[in-house]
């Protein structure tokens, strides 16, 4: 998914909500912390947590130890889970480029999940 599909995405659902901040604007006009690969990732999660009715109310989404964070107010009951779930699939899928095969984590001070393609071998699998 490209950053201009995502930001239509975003769009589409109204936007996002970040109370903290105060901007307005698809993603608050400060986007995601993380690189493109997880867009896709970050839609399905967000439409999911749309779908069970989350207020849309954001704080951050970010890359930290490798995987997705997604802090967020106004979750429905199931939300903690959902997100939960999104996370754990974002240490499966490459950062950069969204591959799904031989991904693993990268990095000794800064920890990436990347793919082969994306990232020379690295001594840390998962």
């Amino acid at each position: 998914m490209s950053k201009e599909e995502f930001f239509n995405f975003l769009k589409e659902i109204g936007g996002l909500i970040n109370i903290r901040r105060k901007m307005d604007g698809p993603l608050c006009n400060y986007g995601c912390e993380c690189s493109d690969g997880w867009l896709e990732l970050i839609a399905e999660l967000i439409q999911e947590l749309v779908d069970a009715g989350w207020t849309r109310e954001i704080r951050q989404i970010k890359e930290k130890f490798g995987g997705l964070r997604f802090y967020a107010d106004g979750l429905p009951h199931s939300g903690i889970e959902i997100v939960g779930k999104y996370e754990r699939r974002s240490f499966t899928i490459c950062e950069i480029c969204g591959s799904t095969d031989q991904v693993r984590l990268c990095g000794t001070r800064w920890v990436k999940t990347l793919c082969d393609q994306c990232q020379p071998p690295c001594n840390v699998s998962i």
